[in-house]
């Protein structure tokens, strides 16, 4: 029986989201927060989970490619195009445990959502909801909701802004952005 049938979502963390099917044998193409192939191999079992319904379903990847943007995952017992739709949507997770270590500066998407974010003075900015990838570096979604209007920031996740990541506090100090105002002539 699967170790990972019984364990609950916060014993876990989230690396990825099913994005579409990828041919007609069950393939995927998903959206993975991991860059070596080779992590795939150590990972042994993951859990599938779609947030609307609370279905999950543990299965193991048996095949891993990179794609122009993301992956190409193909996850045991799922052999067919209708199969791999229905699994759309959901997001993929892992025992923490079985993730890479990581180099100095790298992060996983899932210690940075949620983490409180502060100026420099230490005041509130808000709480990190998204993460968007540009290409370039990553940005923060940072938002916030005062007197019933919900404040957004973009913030770069790069050492000119970033100046304090404390992944065990779920903490982040980032220097605040700058704008220049800009009035008609």
């Amino acid at each position: 029986m699967s170790e990972l049938k019984d364990k609950s979502l916060e014993e876990m963390v989230p690396i990825g989201r099913i994005v579409k099917p990828h041919g007609l044998r069950g393939e995927m193409k998903v959206k993975v927060a991991l860059e070596d192939e080779t992590a795939f191999k150590e990972i042994q079992e993951v859990l599938l989970y779609d947030e609307k319904t609370r279905s999950r379903f543990v299965t193991s990847i048996d095949g891993a490619r990179k794609a122009t943007k993301g992956w190409i995952l193909h996850f045991e017992g799922i052999d067919s195009m209708g199969q791999a739709e229905r699994l759309v949507g959901f997001h993929i997770y892992v025992e923490e445990r079985v993730l890479p270590e990581l180099k100095q500066g790298e992060y996983y998407y899932f210690q940075i959502l949620g983490s409180s974010v502060f100026d420099e003075n230490r005041r509130f900015i808000g709480t990190v909801n998204d993460i968007i990838e540009t290409g370039a570096n990553d940005v923060m979604v940072v938002v916030r909701e005062e007197d019933l209007t919900v404040r957004e920031e973009l913030i770069p996740i790069i050492r000119d802004y970033i100046l304090e990541l404390n992944f065990e506090d779920k903490t982040i100090v980032a220097r605040s952005m700058e704008f220049e105002e800009v009035k008609p002539e």
